[in-house]
């Protein structure tokens, strides 16, 4: 097979595992941001529940914020859990492409190779035409020196 269409075809798995990695990449950032935005939220109920209390708020007032709260701890636990599934799979998809890049470049060293290879027979193809031309044109004849 032909070392080439492999190199290609070893270019598109290094392009497209680059693509997710970086699909992921931005799906984490997106994540992180809302566990940001969860926690600004937490805080500014925090001090919303503090202000009700120290104003004196009622039971039912006092077990909405704990089932806000609990809420929102649940939700930070879940955000979490996909943090480290997301960035699981960011190493996991790392791997990939650094294997992509690992087998692109084995490639690449079989096409050089191959090339030189290819040169090096075109060079002796060459330089067994000259010689060959050279002794027909002249052959020596018994006694002469070259």
């Amino acid at each position: 097979m032909n070392v080439t269409v492999l190199r290609q075809y070893a270019v598109q798995l290094e392009e497209v595992a680059k693509l997710e990695l970086a699909e992921l990449g931005r799906a984490l950032q997106q994540t992180m941001d809302h566990m940001a935005l969860l926690e600004v939220r937490a805080g500014a109920d925090a001090e919303r529940y503090l202000t009700q209390v120290a104003q004196g708020g009622t039971v039912d007032q006092v077990v909405s914020h704990l089932d806000a709260m609990e809420q929102a701890v649940a939700a930070r636990r879940r955000l979490e859990q996909a943090v480290v599934l997301q960035q699981a799979q960011m190493e996991q998809k790392r791997g990939e492409l650094l294997e992509a890049m690992q087998y692109r470049k084995k490639l690449d060293l079989l096409d050089a190779r191959a090339a030189a290879d290819l040169r090096r027979r075109r060079d002796r193809q060459d330089q067994q035409l000259l010689d060959e031309r050279a002794w027909r044109r002249g052959p020596l004849q018994k006694g002469e020196r070259v």
